[in-house]
């Protein structure tokens, strides 16, 4: 039997409202039921990067460092970082994510040299502090921004998402918009939610090897 020979399937926003509309038993019969969804949406997305498994990006990203100059904005999208080198003549050497706490505590913070601690700030135009304070304008500092999923765009575009989040998104939006048009399916709507959700940071986890050995001992 011939398969569609495509593997382009995805949903665009007013597709996984309207699924969720159908899951709640009712119709989309207003241009306010679709706003009202579209506000839902934004807030499922929104709850999902602060209290479940985040929905971010991660970026590489490269800032040029300045003789001089400890410290540096980031785009107000950015969550966080990781993986924080610093690369010199091509060589790439680790820097430390460091809390503000110490970063507080850190003696001098005008001493210049090879920067060894970063700490990350978190405003809502976040900046990085690097100690020691660069020494050249040579260095490269590369980490990965963990940053923020676009908004709910036009009804016709797809959503920041990876595709293995549809599923999980489309349940969260049954839920929410249950609990003001379909209340008597909320707690079946909740539990498949529940169950989309648990599913999707379990399929996220990450799949690299883990090696716990006795202190002294390198592998």
């Amino acid at each position: 039997m011939a398969t569609s020979g495509t593997t382009t399937f995805t949903l665009d926003a007013s597709d996984i409202i309207e699924e969720a509309y159908e899951r709640c038993g009712k119709d989309l019969r207003s241009g306010y039921d679709v706003k009202m969804a579209k506000r839902s949406l934004n807030l499922l997305l929104q709850e999902i990067q602060n209290r479940h498994k985040p929905l971010w990006k991660e970026v590489l990203t490269e800032q040029a460092l300045v003789s001089g100059t400890a410290s540096y904005t980031l785009d107000s999208s950015t969550i966080d970082i990781s993986n924080v080198v610093i690369r010199r003549s091509g060589i790439d050497t680790s820097v430390n994510l460091i809390d503000q706490a110490t970063y507080q505590t850190l003696p001098n913070k005008s001493t210049t040299g090879r920067p060894s601690q970063i700490y990350f700030e978190k405003l809502l135009t976040p900046v990085i502090h690097l100690y020691t304070t660069p020494e050249n304008s040579t260095d490269t500092l590369r980490f990965y921004a963990r940053t923020r999923i676009e908004d709910v765009g036009e009804y016709d575009k797809e959503l920041d998402i990876p595709i293995n989040a549809i599923p999980m998104i489309v349940s969260g939006l049954s839920y929410y918009l249950s609990i003001k048009i379909a209340p008597e399916r909320s707690s079946d709507l909740k539990f498949i939610y529940d169950e989309e959700l648990l599913r999707f940071k379990q399929e996220d986890a990450s799949n690299a090897s883990l090696y716990i050995l006795p202190a002294g001992r390198v592998r």
